[in-house]
């Protein structure tokens, strides 16, 4: 009897060490895949942020050439009737001008 209970508790033990070698396996291959996943989620999440990155830019870049291009045709056509009223108002001297020298009074 007593040849049984040592028997028991050796078989025991033994069992219990190969539960602990295979739960220190599979902690192993478990904590190994964390940190292979952590590692594509890092490199995903830094290609993301750059795809969203170069994504702000364009459109930075076109919103700022849209708005460039409004100014620009906007203040063009305020320089064309500055012109215009200018030279109208210029017609005007220009025609006294001429009509003193012509008629003689300076």
């Amino acid at each position: 009897m007593t040849e049984e209970i040592i028997k028991s508790i050796t078989n025991a033990e033994a069992k219990a060490l190969e539960i602990k070698r295979v739960a220190q396996e599979q902690s192993a291959r478990i904590l190994a895949d964390a940190e292979i996943r952590a590692e594509q989620i890092l490199q995903t999440s830094a290609e993301t942020c750059k795809a969203y990155r170069d994504e702000q830019l364009k459109q930075a870049v076109a919103q700022s050439e849209e708005e460039y291009c409004t100014t620009l045709k906007e203040e063009e056509r305020k320089a064309k009737a500055y012109c215009a009223t200018v030279l109208q108002t210029s017609e005007i001297v220009v025609s006294e001008i001429v009509g003193r020298i012509i008629s003689g009074d300076r």
